[in-house]
């Protein structure tokens, strides 16, 4: 009896430090979401290596339309020709 207790306890303890670590990435994530461009371009590159394809073209428009002459703009229209052409 006293082992389950045990290992209920800990398996919650388990389940709150996941769930923080999930929030604190998910905050990380969004910080990384700012207008700066380079940042932009970078959460893109991440959400990509995620399989997060979708929300990286997203990333990427937003690039283009909001930041069309920084100096990151011309790579964020190669990915995203390239995520097009992989998936239309």
């Amino acid at each position: 009896m006293h082992k389950k207790v045990v290992t209920k306890k800990w398996s919650l303890g388990l389940k709150n430090v996941c769930r923080w670590l999930g929030l604190s990435l998910m905050v990380g994530i969004l910080m990384a979401c700012g207008e700066d461009p380079q940042q932009l371009f970078e959460t893109a590159q991440f959400e990509e290596q995620q399989q997060n394809r979708a929300h990286a073209k997203e990333l990427y428009e937003r690039i283009l339309r909001d930041h069309p002459k920084s100096p990151i703009a011309h790579k964020a229209e190669e990915r995203l020709k390239e995520l097009k052409k992989e998936n239309p």
